[in-house]
């Protein structure tokens, strides 16, 4: 092994069938290393935890000496079924991880991808501080500004928290869906998912192999942990090992459809059909009695009589530097150089020495050697470098390789770690040795008895005579009463002894006690050393216990023993990165295993990164379905905003994200609330500002009227006036007419009321035109009052006389 991994030897010096066979038995010889050898010692621990955590240990060879029993005579038997509790404990943890949901998650990280999504930010950073410019120049130039039927970050929170958790590649989602598409192909999902989380919580030790066929089909291999072989290490993922494998048993037909001359014509170790038969011999399900001999017949057979038989193998992986050597030439005519591989050679292919222009040039590299041989038969099947080697997408890691083995052992102190029946052994011997006990003293305790004095029984006399006291059975009386009646004296007066006593055995009851305290003590011991209590929520059906406080017992427990479940997702993780690592090599070398997910162009030249993506579990689904509804039933208007079965179903991939987009939502509401509120308060400010100018308006025009009326009134009042001028004046010429003659100083008589012609004209214009219409108004008011008062009588008559419309009505 030392001069393999020191040795310079090239890449096909190392892949001869002589160094395969001889690290092939040297790795053997480490597995096989007897019975104080690290792997026996290993899965001797691990058989003893199997078979605690399944309930198959023998409880009669290891407790029988306690009892004194022997195989020759035994006075009492006892019970030795073993104590089921081990496998109730890995069960319900098992079945507890089982509800948690994983999946790979996958995340872009060439140079490429990182600017695509930096671009993306950067644009919808750009959209959100400037959208209501934006929405502007959209309506004004017609063309579109802001990307339609897309849910962006409504704020600057909102966009921190869309990055990390929303922002996705189309080129990502894809990558990721073809690696889940992998695992679940292969039953990672369900049922080898259950049979490695078993593997956790019995022996702390859990395994895959990670391969590519020939027809670029990803498999992923559960490993038993018992077969499981690897160099030292000091950390719990084997980092820092060199080689690894596993010892599986392969059947007859296997070993001819992988490794026989039929099938791999090319192979130099492939097999014939004889040396099938002769492997045949040694394998576990041959029997040394058959009289079954080698017959050529069985060359060209479809069927052999031993293809079905198992052959015990060793499948290991060994890493190495290997450093090839290239020859740098520089032409002398044209300065121009050119590199081939190897040293300098003569044309006949010897090795020769390096001209001047000549310089040898290194190129390290770490390559994966896979090794197949057969230690039962000493038979070397492959060896050489691995194909389909894992490389890492990292450039920075171009020139590593990856084993196909992925293992994981938590707690790694020594190579060694303490699964659950390990360290509740101790606790679990003690209860079922309680157990037994209890056994024991019930089946050596005595029934409770009597004392009977048979002297005083004959003594009783109840009047009946001889026949009538001998027909009396004294003992079925007082076992079906209890009560026996007897005289204290007999006829000389002396005592007569009661004549039956009770016997009561009373002693196993504190036997009993002590051994219920004794199970309960080492029940107590197995909580403290589990971590939680393997009672189902036993905290629940306690008084005065909330539910708050039930979920933090819950969590407390769960933190006990999540170390095992991370066994499981460590594992997976690293699996994972392989199963990147090869899904891309199978797209881009023309694969179609995988070309309905995964197109050549799609996956290019980018690189992905892979991780273990924790599903919500229940418990956080339902809580934040209960939540969303109790807000739902607050706010109405909530469900306009936001769609609940599509929450829901987000819920079920990432609660984070469910809660971002119910988030969103109640932002759009509150926004929407906000411009209603505005809108409605502009709406008011609007309506009082149009009142008020309709009030100023109105004022206008009262006061116009109010003008005109004024106007109108001295108008009026004026024409009044003037008509009273001219009728006093009428009046006064009327007057001066009807004068009486009279003689003056002089003795002439005058004659006041002779007019001339003219004033007289216009006095019965006067009269015509002003007195006698004023007089006509005035008659008309007088009437025109008189019929209104009238109306109005008859009006207030007709309503006094009519009911009430209510009654009418009723």
């Amino acid at each position: 092994m030392r001069q393999f991994q020191l040795t310079t030897e090239s890449v096909k010096d190392k892949s001869s069938k002589e160094y395969g066979l001889a690290i092939s038995k040297e790795i053997f010889g480490y597995v096989m290393s007897g019975l104080q050898g690290y792997f026996y010692n290993r899965n001797a621990r691990f058989i003893k935890n199997r078979n605690y955590a399944n309930g198959r240990i023998n409880v009669q060879q290891m407790f029988q000496d306690r009892f004194q029993f022997n195989s020759k005579q035994n006075y009492i038997a006892l019970n030795w079924n073993a104590l089921q509790i081990v496998n109730r404990i890995t069960s319900g943890l098992v079945g507890r991880w089982m509800k948690r949901g994983e999946k790979i998650q996958v995340s872009a990280i060439d140079t490429l991808s990182v600017k695509e999504k930096k671009e993306a930010y950067e644009q919808i950073e750009f959209i959100l501080h400037n959208k209501e410019q934006l929405l502007k120049l959209q309506q004004e130039s017609g063309v579109q500004l802001i990307p339609q039927n897309q849910e962006l970050p409504v704020d600057q929170e909102e966009l921190l928290l869309w990055q990390p958790q929303i922002q996705r590649l189309p080129e990502e989602i894809l990558y990721e869906t073809g690696c889940n598409d992998v695992l679940s192909s292969n039953g990672w999902f369900d049922v080898l998912k259950e049979k490695m989380l078993h593997d956790a919580a019995e022996t702390l030790l859990v395994g895959t192999e990670t391969y590519m066929d020939s027809e670029g089909v990803i498999h992923v291999k559960w490993l038993k942990p018992e077969n499981i072989i690897y160099s030292y290490s000091d950390y719990p993922d084997f980092r820092d090992t060199s080689w690894r494998g596993h010892l599986p048993s392969r059947k007859i037909s296997e070993l001819r459809r992988m490794w026989g001359k039929e099938f791999n014509p090319n192979n130099p170790n492939a097999l014939s059909e004889q040396e099938l038969w002769e492997i045949a011999q040694k394998c576990k399900d041959y029997q040394q009695w058959t009289n079954m001999q080698w017959t050529e017949v069985w060359v060209a057979s479809y069927m052999r009589p031993y293809d079905e038989w198992n052959i015990r193998t060793i499948e290991f992986e060994l890493k190495s530097v290997d450093n090839d050597t290239y020859t740098k030439t520089t032409t002398a005519l044209s300065g121009s150089t050119y590199i081939e591989k190897g040293t300098p050679k003569t044309r006949t292919g010897k090795p020769k020495p390096k001209a001047e222009n000549q310089e040898i040039i290194g190129d390290k590299n770490w390559n994966i050697y896979r090794g197949v041989y057969l230690p039962d038969c000493d038979k070397l099947l492959q060896w050489g470098l691995k194909d389909n080697m894992i490389r890492p997408q990292d450039p920075k890691e171009i020139g590593n390789a990856e084993f196909s083995y992925s293992f994981y052992m938590p707690q790694n102190y020594a190579m060694r770690n303490l699964a659950i029946p390990e360290k509740i052994e101790a606790a679990v011997d003690g209860m079922i040795l309680a157990l037994l006990k209890m056994q024991q003293v019930v089946a050596g305790m005595r029934p409770t008895g009597s004392a009977i004095n048979e002297d005083a029984l004959q003594s009783i006399d109840y009047g009946l005579g001889d026949d009538g006291n001998k027909a009396i059975d004294y003992k079925k009386l007082y076992d079906q009463t209890g009560d026996i009646y007897y005289r204290g004296r007999d006829a000389e007066g002396n005592p007569i002894p009661i004549p039956i006593v009770e016997l009561a055995n009373t002693g196993f009851l504190g036997q009993m006690d002590g051994l219920i305290r004794d199970y309960q003590f080492h029940y107590q011991i197995l909580k403290d050393d589990l971590g939680e209590d393997p009672n189902l929520i036993t905290a629940a059906v306690q008084p005065r216990v909330t539910a708050g406080n039930v979920e933090t017992s819950q969590n407390e427990a769960e933190n006990a023993t999540d170390y095992i479940y991370k066994a499981y997702s460590e594992c997976m993780k690293i699996t994972a990165r392989k199963i990147s690592c090869l899904l891309k090599d199978s797209v881009n070398y023309g694969s179609a295993a995988y070309r309905k997910i995964l197109k050549q162009e799609t996956v290019g030249l980018r690189q992905f990164s892979t991780d273990i993506k924790f599903l919500p579990t229940q418990y956080d689904i339902d809580k934040f379905e209960q939540m969303m509804m109790m807000s739902i039933q607050a706010n109405q208007d909530l469900i306009k905003f936001i769609n609940p079965f599509q929450l829901m179903q987000i819920a079920k991939e990432d609660v984070k994200m469910a809660w971002a987009f119910f988030n969103r939502g109640q932002k759009k509401m509150l926004m929407y609330e906000e411009a209603m509120q505005k809108q409605n308060q502009e709406a008011t400010f609007a309506a009082q500002k149009e009142a008020a100018v309709i009030g100023e308006q109105e004022k206008g025009k009262n006061l116009e009227m109010e003008l005109e009326m004024k106007g109108e009134q001295s108008e009026k009042q004026g024409k009044v006036d003037k008509e009273k001028i001219v009728l006093s004046g009428v009046f006064e010429l009327a007057k001066l007419m009807a004068a009486p003659q009279t003689v003056g100083a002089d003795g002439q008589t005058t004659r006041p009321g002779t007019l001339p012609p003219s004033l007289v004209e216009l006095m019965e214009l006067s009269i015509k035109n002003i007195a006698i219409p004023l007089a006509m108004d005035t008659q008309k008011m007088i009437n025109g009052g008189g019929e209104e008062m009238e109306d109005q009588n008859e009006m207030q008559q007709q309503n006094i006389n009519q009911p009430p419309q209510q009654e009418v009505a009723a």
